[in-house]
């Protein structure tokens, strides 16, 4: 029998919501601290296929779908001319065939509210943490405290969540050290009113002259996002909105992805996007979500890691067992994925690709390439991110001594 807990989530996003509603399954009293986000635009509204069993699971599917777009696949542009499409019709069997790309304030809305039907107790607040003297514990500040009182009789609660994004509040308050991706670059990103579309629900990964783009299809409008080394950016304007609109007009690629696109929303940026905290808990502490780590959104990931987080978060506190499980799984789970995007980023993965498409038509290529597909795909949709053998099968194709022997992947390299 689980033993009730008292439970404070600090965050209001995906992650911190997920894990409300499966505590209050469970039978804990949950209070969740948060501000409603106003930000205009939030990066992560496109969904990998893996994410759509946890919608079903929390009971949230039909509802994320009346206000979203389905997504049938992916397509990566290079000089947008070379395309590469990924339908999620030939998943893995097993596996959902779809995914959403998704409007991020309605979709986090939904998530809020599934939560408090549940039984979470939303507080609109900021909350303040301090650290214990002498110990490896957090507590919430008093009034934060006393908002919670009705529901806590007054009671500091049992285990702090941190989901509270990349503010990384715990984290800054115990001076835990976060190891930075390897790569220097600035997000801008905005919703315009349309860009040219391989297929109307896909999500769109392209190469641009320095750097990548995606372009995701949302109802009325497309989320375009530029991805480029910060110093590079700042050669195009002083703000956000200078250097967004300058590269839309000037780069050569973008001219033709984005021909007609005028601007509806502001400029968001942001450029510390990969990145993975020391320690993810503590003696009564536990971070959750891009607070303890985060990656580069190239594969539409990040919320599949939050989301997935929450679940064996809650499956750690549920069961008892030691937090150190927890931590260990989301780790895998991240460093998977950076392994995954430094493939993109230095062309190897791409290459592969390529290599594939041009085999398609041999004996070898009808014989192995649907077992190979399979497997890869798998990675990528989130079903195996870090299986042993579908990592190894991934590492043999790219490795330049086997996969790649008569192969240069230089001209798929992310400058």
């Amino acid at each position: 029998m689980i033993q009730q807990r008292d439970i404070a989530i600090i965050g209001g996003g995906p992650a911190a919501s997920t894990l409300a509603t499966l505590l209050c399954r469970q039978g804990h009293r949950v209070v969740m601290f948060s501000l409603p986000a106003q930000a205009p635009v939030l990066v992560g509204e496109s969904l990998v296929p893996m994410i759509v069993p946890m919608l079903q699971d929390l009971g949230v599917e039909e509802e994320i779908a009346a206000d979203s777009l389905l997504k049938p696949g992916a397509c990566f542009t290079y000089d947008a001319e070379r395309v590469f499409e990924f339908r999620f019709q030939d998943n893995p069997k097993g596996t959902p065939t779809y995914a959403y790309n998704v409007p991020r304030k309605r979709f986090n809305a939904t998530l809020l509210e599934n939560a408090q039907r549940a039984g979470a107790c939303w507080i609109r607040r900021r909350v303040r943490l301090d650290r214990v003297d002498g110990t490896d514990q957090v507590r919430l500040d008093a009034e934060s405290l006393k908002s919670a009182s009705g529901y806590w009789k007054g009671r500091e609660p049992d285990l702090i969540v941190d989901a509270a994004g990349r503010a990384n509040l715990i984290g800054r308050l115990m001076k835990i050290p976060m190891q930075p991706g390897p790569r220097r670059d600035v997000a801008l990103f905005a919703h315009v009113d349309q860009t040219e579309l391989v297929d109307p629900g896909y999500v769109h990964n392209d190469r641009i002259d320095q750097g990548w783009c995606w372009r995701i299809p949302l109802p009325g409008r497309v989320s375009l996002g530029l991805v480029v080394p910060k110093e590079y950016a700042t050669q195009h304007g002083s703000s956000a909105e200078e250097q967004y609109d300058r590269l839309l007009r000037e780069d050569p690629v973008l001219q033709r992805l984005a021909p007609l696109a005028r601007r509806l929303t502001p400029v968001l940026s942001f450029d510390n996007y990969q990145s993975l905290s020391s320690r993810l808990y503590g003696q009564n502490w536990v971070m959750l979500g891009d607070s303890g780590g985060f990656i580069d959104p190239v594969f539409s990931s990040g919320l599949l890691v939050a989301m997935k987080g929450a679940y064996q978060l809650a499956e750690a506190i549920g069961s008892g067992r030691s937090m150190a499980d927890y931590e260990q799984a989301v780790k895998a789970h991240l460093q998977a994925w950076f392994e995954i995007v430094g493939l993109y980023y230095d062309g190897r993965l791409m290459t592969s690709i390529e290599r594939g498409q041009a085999m398609a038509d041999s004996v070898a290529g009808r014989l192995f390439l649907p077992w190979v597909r399979k497997h890869i795909a798998a990675i990528v949709i989130g079903a195996a991110t870090t299986r042993r053998f579908n990592l190894g099968l991934l590492r043999f194709l790219v490795d330049e001594r086997f996969g790649l022997y008569d192969r240069d992947s230089e001209i798929y390299r992310i400058k």
